[in-house]
C-alpha cells in the first residue's frame, strides 16, 4: 500500500505524517474478511472484493459503517493482491502481512501482570 493510499484510507495523518493505529472495528473487519478468505485462490478472493465493493456502493453508509465497509474492502484488495502471483489458497497463518501485525502488536502490548 503506497503512503497516498494510506492517507486516503485515513491511517495516516495528513498534516504530520505519523501513523495512526486503525481502530478496533478496522481490526474486527480485517478478521472476519482474514476468516472468510481462509482456503479461497486468488478467483475467489477476487469476486468476495468485488462483492465487497459493489455492496459498499449500493449502502449509503456514513460514520462507522463506512469505516468498517472500507476496512473489509482493503483487506479483499490486499488478500486478493498477496494471492495473484501465489498459486495456493490462502491462510492468515502464512500471511507475512498478518503475522508481522502480530509480532508488532506483541511488542506493543503492555506486559502481563506479575504474580506473587
Amino acid at each position: 500500500m503506497s503512503p497516498q493510499h494510506d492517507r486516503a484510507s485515513g491511517l495516516v495523518d495528513d498534516t504530520s505524517d505519523e501513523v495512526v493505529e486503525p481502530s478496533e472495528d478496522e481490526r474486527d473487519a480485517w478478521q472476519r474478511v482474514r476468516r472468510s478468505a481462509q482456503g479461497m485462490r486468488h478467483h475467489e478472493a477476487k469476486t468476495a472484493w468485488e462483492d465487497a465493493r459493489k455492496a459498499a456502493e449500493k449502502g449509503s453508509r456514513t460514520g462507522r459503517d463506512a469505516l468498517i465497509a472500507q476496512a473489509e474492502i482493503d483487506e479483499w484488495e490486499r488478500i486478493t493482491e498477496a494471492l495473484f502471483d501465489h498459486a495456493g489458497a490462502y491462510d492468515s497463518a502464512d500471511d507475512p502481512f498478518v503475522q508481522g501485525e502480530l509480532e508488532g502488536r506483541a511488542h506493543h502490548a503492555p506486559p502481563p501482570p506479575a504474580r506473587r
